[in-house]
């Protein structure tokens, strides 16, 4: 007996011991609750077979149709269940993705969110040198998707009345963000330099302020700062750590072309070399560029700043979910104690327009493409993506 029953948008099938479940249509169901009618009048299992065929042939095109709504670009390998990106001209990327990127792919469906930002950060990461590792695949999938109690939002729906596990749900925002290009849009700490070093009176180095500021006479409080006159690209910083301690960067835009312990606004700051980046994700306060989600930089007192990052040029993550992230490379897009000058896209750091794309397969093709030979087995296997 083939039993048939909805809950919701879900059909769910009991045949024997054999377990179906597929997405709400009313035309599957009215297929479906005909072959359950059809079931109780069998006599042999032979018959029963054939209709237990024809229910497995229609959830079976159900899991394809589902696959297609995700995105033209998925194929769902049948014999494992992973998903894999699907290229041109028959080729399908050997690297699975991970279960975090399936699941947020289906919540962005779900909520009718574009998902080609999640397309393309998973195109960028299979350039990333740990791309082939499924344990780093789901460690940076996960970090991408944690979620942050954001304090100025839970307090304004406590003040609003609101229950505090409803303000709680409201408050939850994801820590790090997915920009149209497929870039990670994260954030870096920082100490303002706001002091200089000039000649004492026997020639020694003294520290004084780097601005002008103006006092209260009497109350002796600031009433003026130069540097409130400065755009965020021409103040200075340093990494909030290590200083001026750590490894030697390069900082490189319009205003800076050096290396040192620099950080600017509209810069790219960069590492020689991968050699200058621990990427072992057991290790924590080792060498390379860190940067962060919201939970990370509330450890840490200082400038905040905006950065983008390239998921190829993550090295490693030690706690996927509070911690920092380790990198060769990023660019710092804005700070939080000061307006930029210009506006700094995206798609500019990214420098992949939508044509360029096509390139981006071809490099993935190269390291990560399994190309399929031209045989009539293989062919229907593409005609039936």
């Amino acid at each position: 007996m083939i039993v048939v029953n909805r809950m919701g948008d879900v059909i769910n099938v009991s045949a024997m011991n054999e377990e179906f479940s597929i997405s709400y249509s009313e035309m599957k169901l009215a297929q479906l609750l005909k072959i359950s009618e059809k079931s109780q009048t069998v006599a042999d299992m032979e018959n029963f077979n054939i209709l237990l065929e024809e229910v497995k042939d229609i959830c079976s095109q159900a899991e394809e149709e589902k696959v297609q709504a995700f995105h033209p670009d998925i194929y769902k390998d049948s014999k494992t269940g992973a998903y894999h990106l699907k290229l041109d001209e028959g080729v399908i990327s050997r690297v699975p993705m991970p279960s975090a990127l399936v699941r947020r792919i289906e919540e962005s469906m779900d909520k009718g969110l574009d998902i080609s930002p999640l397309m393309k950060c998973w195109m960028r990461f299979l350039r990333n040198k740990k791309a082939d590792s499924a344990t780093f695949a789901n460690k940076f999938f996960n970090y991408i998707d944690m979620k942050y109690k954001h304090p100025k939002i839970y307090d304004e729906k406590i003040a609003a009345g609101y229950t505090p596990d409803i303000a709680t749900e409201m408050a939850m925002v994801y820590q790090v963000k997915i920009t149209n290009e497929g870039l990670i849009n994260c954030y870096k700490v920082s100490k303002e330099v706001d002091w200089k070093y000039k000649a004492g009176e026997d020639g020694e180095a003294v520290k004084v302020n780097l601005y002008d500021r103006t006092f209260d006479p009497v109350t002796g409080e600031v009433t003026g700062d130069e540097r409130d006159d400065l755009n965020a690209e021409e103040r200075i910083f340093l990494p909030s750590v290590m200083g001026t301690s750590g490894d030697e960067f390069f900082c490189e835009g319009s205003l800076t072309n050096a290396k040192g312990h620099i950080i600017r606004v509209g810069h790219v700051h960069r590492l020689e070399s991968w050699d200058l980046v621990d990427c072992n994700d057991n290790h924590s306060c080792v060498p390379g560029l860190h940067v962060g989600g919201l939970h990370y930089i509330a450890c840490y007192s200082g400038c905040i700043h905006n950065v983008f990052i390239d998921p190829m040029h993550i090295g490693a993550i030690p706690d996927d979910d509070t911690g920092a992230m380790r990198v060769l490379q990023y660019f710092v897009h804005s700070t939080m104690v000061a307006v930029n000058k210009s506006i700094y896209h995206s798609s500019k750091y990214a420098e992949k327009t939508d044509e360029q794309w096509q390139e981006v397969k071809k490099e993935i093709l190269a390291d990560f493409g399994t190309l399929k030979e031209n045989t009539d087995q293989a062919q229907a296997e593409i005609e039936a993506l």
